[in-house]
């Protein structure tokens, strides 16, 4: 077991990181669901919200935990993929790189009211991912406990 040098107790991490991605799809179906979003503003104002709050969520529970079970484990290397994906997909939604975000149209429903912009589109995208690092920071979770 590694010794656990200047990390937050995991349960605690993993309840911020977890509180922080509820706050992230929050954002995420608002901006979907709505033209003017609380706080924020614009559908580009809430990728732009979802992008600090899921990297501080990450920094917490995700990378910040990283280092108890080693950088090369392979939870570590899947988080850290899936966040560069993460990183790409917001500035894909912040420079107009439709082509990017466009084939994740297909996924949204097609009763959707709003009109289908690239931000929106990112959005989309980053939501899945937000909810696909959660479950890896799960599977981090578990581990981290099971070697306590």
């Amino acid at each position: 077991m590694k010794e656990r040098r200047n990390a937050m107790p995991s349960i605690i991490s993993f309840g911020a990181g977890t509180l922080g991605v509820a706050v992230t799809l929050w954002l995420a179906w608002i901006a979907l669901t709505s033209d003017a979003v609380p706080v924020v503003g614009t559908a580009r104002g809430a990728l732009i919200a979802m992008a600090v709050v899921g990297m501080a969520a990450c920094a917490i529970a995700g990378i910040g935990q990283a280092p108890v079970i080693g950088w090369t484990h392979p939870i570590s290397i899947i988080g850290s993929v899936f966040g560069v994906v993460a990183i790409v997909l917001v500035a894909a939604g912040l420079f107009g790189w439709d082509g990017l975000v466009r084939p994740v149209a297909s996924f949204v429903p097609g009763t959707a009211t709003l009109e289908l912009t690239t931000e929106r589109l990112a959005i989309v995208a980053l939501a899945a991912v937000v909810a696909v690092k959660w479950v890896v920071g799960v599977a981090l979770e578990v581990l981290i406990q099971t070697r306590a």
